[in-house]
């Protein structure tokens, strides 16, 4: 929980950090087309960035969430407990090793 929480401090400060960035970059005027394509270019990786943190950080939120409620652990498809090494490797899993396995090949 505590590494969890910690994780999700990290996340919110990188996101308000990007965001900072991203206000900042709209403010710029630009020389010319290239410092312009640059910037764009800069932004969209920025964006990417920002979405992939927002959905670790909804991970994190609800694995707070199940521990919170004692659900933590629990595969959501076929509520056999996730092993302790599988959550030590990594802790944001939802699925046990055999639903994630049939997920991957289907």
């Amino acid at each position: 929980r505590d590494q969890l929480v910690r994780n999700q401090k990290e996340l919110l400060s990188l996101i308000q950090s990007n965001q900072a960035i991203e206000r900042n970059a709209t403010d710029s005027n630009f020389s010319n087309e290239i410092d312009m394509a640059s910037n764009m270019e800069g932004r969209e990786m920025m964006f990417q960035l920002t979405s992939r943190d927002r959905n670790e950080l909804k991970m994190i939120q609800e694995a707070l969430y199940k521990i919170d409620h004692g659900t933590y652990g629990i595969c959501d498809i076929c509520s056999k407990k996730i092993s302790s090494k599988r959550l030590q490797i990594l802790p944001l899993s939802s699925l046990c090793i055999d639903c994630k396995e049939s997920m991957e090949h289907i």
